[in-house]
């Protein structure tokens, strides 16, 4: 959804009706200085914009690590095991964890299991 061609040739023909062709290239020139003075003026505001927000933003987000990583450092401290703890006071859900990774063996059974002759292949049979 842009400009047409046809729609730039009727806007160059009434201005070149209204203005005449003496007028037009000054006033085009006019035009041209006037869109280059707000892109600079533009490129301007958006820098002091970024120098006013960005450096502050990056200070606080800094700090906010900082007192992140005390929190997270005094978290693992509360949670550790004291020095000389018995195993036991391992958390329940670390203990859940730790006997879901060992293998088990399922227990013996007082009753002996009936071997079971390997079968033979049929091709066998009839050679």
């Amino acid at each position: 959804m842009g400009i047409s061609i046809t729609e730039i040739i009727v806007v160059f023909v009434v201005a070149l009706v209204l203005f005449g062709p003496e007028q037009l290239p000054v006033i085009a020139r006019s035009i041209g200085k006037a869109t280059g003075q707000l892109k600079k003026t533009s490129d301007a505001l958006r820098r002091e914009f970024y120098n006013s927000v960005y450096p502050p933003g990056q200070d606080l987000r800094k700090e906010f690590n900082s007192e992140l990583g005390k929190l997270r450092a005094l978290k693992a401290e509360v949670l550790a095991p004291p020095p000389g703890s018995a195993p036991a006071l391992v958390r329940p859900t670390q203990q859940a964890q730790t006997s879901a990774q060992e293998p088990t063996t399922p227990p013996p059974s007082s009753t002996p299991v009936e071997s079971i002759p390997p079968q033979s292949d049929p091709k066998d049979a009839l050679t």
